[in-house]
């Protein structure tokens, strides 16, 4: 076995270091309230915006009822999270809300109030102590040791494994392991690892701890041919807006394996009316033009097996993708491709499920070559 292929992890390391900073910062907040309290004064909360990066006071009492509910919301997950960070404990989001539901009204309330509140200390979601509840899955040649020492062997033969927070390992075994692959949703695969759709926090976590515990080990993406599937990896690849302040999320180094626009092609047999097949050799820059015989005269989509045509919200998500990646900098050959196949998608108006590149959805197959040809 080589060495290189398990790791383990102190105790102390897997601490959250900016626990006494951030119970500082919670007590700091309540010992205003109560000095306002005693002087008769407005209570406040500064809250930062993770959108305009702006603080505002949120008071008691206010001018509306909104505002009221807010602050009192607020008051009691800093209570939460500063009991959880004092004992040590982590809790779930869903334990939040269903500690007063009628108060916070839905969980999608919860969940923002606490981003919001990790923004304004500056650290992450999990320096509060406060997690989210599992929601990947995990399967494949790895076998995972937590801090209360239980196992989660991940080569049983099933595919129902939960991701762990990242904070809860203790020691990862990857020896067997020759790759990583994200799937954006179970699609019957063994040896995967989900987020089952959006990427959440613990499944991003996770894999940024095997990429910096297994640089050697390559990391996989394969989402469905459409402007989600793309979103989807690129938050995995390069975190998202809403979510820029947390550490230790993002894989620079993934790489996305498919299903692309040529595998697509290749298995519809997608031709134009005249019998001229289509080139898919990436262009020059994202802004090159592309040529193409006019939009209408592509045949149908549905013709050809492809799950269906763009909706106009799909356009609207890939155009914006599109302008994203004209106002980076650089021209790596990533943001070429990446261009390439989302110009070709909105020329062709077509979009396709994962499993699209085999008539009976199992890709298999078509994943083996993928991968044999990657390690050529």
């Amino acid at each position: 076995m080589d060495g290189q292929d398990v790791i383990a992890f102190t105790r102390d390391a897997a601490r959250n270091p900016h626990t006494g900073t951030i119970i500082n910062k919670i007590e700091d907040i309540l010992e205003n309230i109560v000095d306002a309290l005693s002087e008769n004064r407005v209570l406040t909360i500064p809250l930062r915006s993770r959108h305009s990066g702006n603080v505002r006071l949120i008071r008691f009492p206010a001018n509306t009822n909104a505002e009221v509910k807010r602050f009192t919301c607020l008051l009691q997950i800093l209570h939460i999270c500063h009991e959880a960070l004092v004992s040590g404990h982590l809790i779930t989001k869903r334990s939040v809300y269903y500690q007063n539901p009628d108060l916070f009204g839905s969980q999608q309330y919860v969940d923002h109030l606490v981003d919001d509140i990790a923004f304004t200390f500056g650290f992450g979601r999990n320096s509060l102590n406060i997690v989210a509840a599992y929601k990947g899955l995990i399967a494949g040649a790895i076998v995972i040791t937590l801090n209360d020492d239980s196992t989660l062997d991940c080569s049983s033969g099933s595919n129902d494994t939960l991701i762990p927070h990242a904070e809860a390992i203790q020691r990862l075994d990857m020896a067997r392991a020759r790759w990583i692959m994200i799937i954006e949703k179970e699609v019957g695969l063994y040896k995967l690892l989900t987020g089952k759709g959006y990427p959440d926090l613990v499944t991003r976590q996770l894999l940024h701890m095997f990429r910096s515990s297994f640089p050697h080990i390559p990391i996989y993406a394969l989402v469905d041919f459409d402007p989600s599937g793309i979103e989807i990896m690129l938050t995995y690849k390069r975190g998202s807006r809403s979510l820029r302040h947390e550490l230790n999320v993002t894989i620079p180094e993934l790489s996305w394996l498919g299903p692309k626009i040529g595998d697509i092609l290749c298995h519809c047999h997608h031709v134009y009316p005249t019998g001229q097949h289509i080139d898919s050799t990436p262009p020059s820059s994202p802004n090159s033009s592309l040529s193409f015989p006019p939009h209408s005269r592509v045949q149908s989509a549905n013709s050809f097996g492809v799950s269906s045509h763009l909706t106009a919200s799909d356009r609207r998500k890939a155009e914006g993708l599109l302008r994203k990646l004209g106002n980076e900098q650089g021209q790596g050959a990533d943001k070429l491709e990446l261009a390439h196949e989302l110009q070709m998608m909105l020329v062709l108006n077509v979009k396709a499920e994962i499993q699209a590149v085999d008539d009976a959805g199992n890709i298999s197959r078509w994943l083996d070559e993928k991968l044999l040809s990657r390690r050529q």
